[in-house]
């Protein structure tokens, strides 16, 4: 009842932190930052930020630690310029994240996203971030539950219709009994309506290239469970900015050039995770469509190294055979860090 009560009044206030964007000073930085530029898009953040826009500063903090696939512009900056970009200027040496002034000023959504870091399984923490309409941040609040919160924690967020669905095979692998590379069968499980044989040598190569990525799996053609991966990829909203890069640069070989990026990514668990950094402000349907979320899979892959960290992954000879147009995508992109 309480929690229901908490989620009821946070519906009812959100309203509050929903920002008129149109024209807006904040909207045409918006814009910038989608189409993927960070020299104009991140002064004018950090401009508005500084003059107490309330958004800007919430999206500046959540772009700071969220983004995935730095730019060249970013690469570039020093701590000292980057510290300008993204803190508030204060007497402190490293100067305080917009997310912390919002938080410590009271801000219930700051407070929020910043408890979404922490390790502890809290079902109120998840409702309560569905509810200001931040979905994708509760991914790792999810992966705790599932990782560090009990049974009875387990199958509630189970049965509750806001829980992320591309998370489900990693609260049901935790769940269930456990069986060898169990999180790459929930996902393959997941993503297809097939039933799957944990014995089975090519359904655990599968798995565990779901798991882990490339290095850790079958990235044979002749798997059988490929087509379905690639089809899993080309269709699915999670992998939407992956099809859209595959399909727009790849033609005939975009299922190959997807499951090429499922691999250097991470697996399943990590290809999902394209995500808006701040919902309230850029819905994720619009990031999902955006240059930025393309290039962020882009430069993700381009900037992977082999665990060794001597090598980048996308140069290693098994990623070659993924395919040859996406490994020409993420030579050419790598080519701007230079």
């Amino acid at each position: 009842m309480v929690r229901s009560f908490l989620v009821a009044l946070i519906l009812a206030a959100q309203i509050l932190v929903m920002p008129a964007r149109a024209d807006s000073s904040l909207g045409q930085a918006v814009a910038l930052w989608l189409q993927g530029d960070d020299m104009q898009a991140l002064p004018m953040l950090a401009e508005l930020a500084a003059e107490g826009d309330v958004d800007a500063r919430l999206l500046l903090g959540r772009i700071e630690t969220s983004d995935l696939g730095l730019s060249p512009y970013r690469q570039s900056l020093g701590p000292e310029r980057s510290r300008k970009l993204f803190r508030q200027k204060d007497w402190s040496a490293f100067g305080q994240s917009w997310l912390t002034v919002e938080a410590r000023a009271g801000n219930e959504l700051a407070q929020a996203l910043q408890q979404a870091k922490r390790p502890e399984p809290d079902l109120d923490l998840i409702a309560k971030l569905n509810a200001f309409g931040e979905h994708q941040a509760t991914d790792y609040p999810t992966r705790i539950v599932a990782l560090y919160g009990d049974v009875d924690m387990r199958e509630k967020l189970l049965a509750d219709d806001q829980v992320m669905q591309a998370l489900k095979p990693y609260l049901t692998y935790l769940s269930q009994t456990p069986e060898p590379r169990g999180d790459g069968l929930a996902a393959l499980r997941h993503i297809q309506p097939e039933p799957v044989d944990a014995s089975s040598d090519q359904a655990l190569g599968m798995a565990g290239l779901l798991a882990l990525g490339l290095g850790y799996g079958d990235v044979s053609p002749d798997n059988p469970w490929r087509v379905s991966v690639e089809s899993w990829l080309m269709s699915s909203d999670s992998t939407r900015p992956i099809a859209q890069l595959c399909t727009e640069h790849c033609a005939d070989d975009a299922p190959a050039c997807a499951f090429a990026f499922l691999a250097l990514t991470g697996g399943y668990f990590e290809a999902i995770r394209i995500d808006s950094p701040l919902e309230t402000v850029i819905p994720q349907e619009e990031f999902l469509d955006s240059p930025r979320a393309r290039l962020m899979v882009l430069r993700r892959a381009a900037l992977a190294r082999t665990e060794t960290n001597l090598d980048w992954l996308s140069s290693t000879e098994p990623a070659a055979a993924l395919s040859a147009c996406a490994i020409k995508l993420i030579n050419e992109e790598r080519q701007a860090y230079k």
